[in-house]
C-alpha cells in the first residue's frame, strides 16, 4: 500500500481549513451633534442688610442675569421673576433682556 499524508489543519482541530470570508463593510453613521445651548452669565448682587459684621448673617444674594439692565426693578423681570422676588427674595435669573425673558423666553408683562 501507498503512504499516505495527512496535512493538519490551520485550525488546530479536525475541521477542515475553510477561507474566511471578509465580512460586508458596514456603513458607520456618525450621529449628529447636539446643538450648541446659548451661554447663560449670571451676576450675583449682594445686599447687606445693615452694618457689615463678623457674621454677615443679614446679607442676602440676588442672582440676575449679567444683561440684566436694572437689579433693582421689579419691571425687569417676567412674571415668574416678579413672583420669585415676592417668595424667596429675588429672580433667579427671570430677566427681562430685549424685550424677553432671557431664561425662559416670557414676554415682559404688561403694566
Amino acid at each position: 500500500m501507498a503512504a499516505t499524508t495527512i496535512d493538519p489543519t490551520p485550525n488546530g482541530g479536525s475541521e477542515p481549513a475553510t477561507e474566511a470570508k471578509p465580512e460586508p463593510p458596514t456603513e458607520v453613521k456618525a450621529e449628529p451633534a447636539a446643538p450648541a445651548t446659548k451661554r447663560v452669565l449670571w451676576r450675583a448682587v449682594v445686599r447687606t442688610g445693615g452694618q457689615v459684621s463678623a457674621s454677615r448673617e443679614r446679607d442676602r444674594v440676588e442672582w440676575h442675569l449679567s444683561a440684566c439692565t436694572a437689579p433693582q426693578a421689579e419691571g425687569n423681570h417676567c412674571n415668574e421673576g416678579r413672583h420669585l422676588i415676592e417668595t424667596i427674595g429675588h429672580p433667579d435669573g427671570h430677566c427681562i433682556i430685549d424685550g424677553v425673558c432671557g431664561l425662559c423666553g416670557a414676554e415682559a408683562p404688561r403694566e
